[in-house]
């Protein structure tokens, strides 16, 4: 079976779920990329949350991958945030410093990421509509 990935639209937050492959590696990253860059470029702005709950290995390769979405997604004002990891590919992220890049959700389930995603987006709003209460006046 190939590699798909679903999009489902929660609020603000897309959460982006790969499925049907335990694996991301030379045989299927290029698919993964593809998927997510075109959901990417047909929706500017997109708050992604990629959920790797079915994925237990990720490759070099995918890792450059999820790079190059995080930069699309950055560049149109957007972001990527990572939840349901296994242990070994979270140790990778923080080995490498990649954790930094990232937000990564350590141990959340997605519920618990979207939610905490949630709360970090209303923040940043808040924050925003501190900074310049005529942000917040169309509200």
């Amino acid at each position: 079976m190939a590699l798909y990935l679903t999009f489902d639209e929660m609020g603000p937050i897309t959460v982006g779920t790969v499925h049907a492959a335990d694996m991301l590696d030379d045989n299927n990253v290029q698919d993964f990329g593809g998927q997510v860059l075109s959901y990417v470029r047909d929706h500017p702005g997109v708050r992604l949350l990629l959920n790797f709950q079915h994925v237990v290995f990720l490759s070099s390769a995918a890792i450059t991958e999820l790079l190059r979405v995080n930069g699309a997604c950055r560049a149109d004002g957007g972001g990527v945030r990572l939840c349901g990891l296994s242990e070994s590919i979270r140790s990778v992220f923080e080995i490498t410093n990649l954790a930094g890049l990232f937000s990564v959700h350590k141990n959340d389930t997605l519920d618990a990421a979207l939610a905490r995603y949630e709360r970090s987006l209303a923040r940043a709003e808040d924050a925003r509509v501190w900074e310049d209460p005529a942000a917040g006046a169309g509200k």
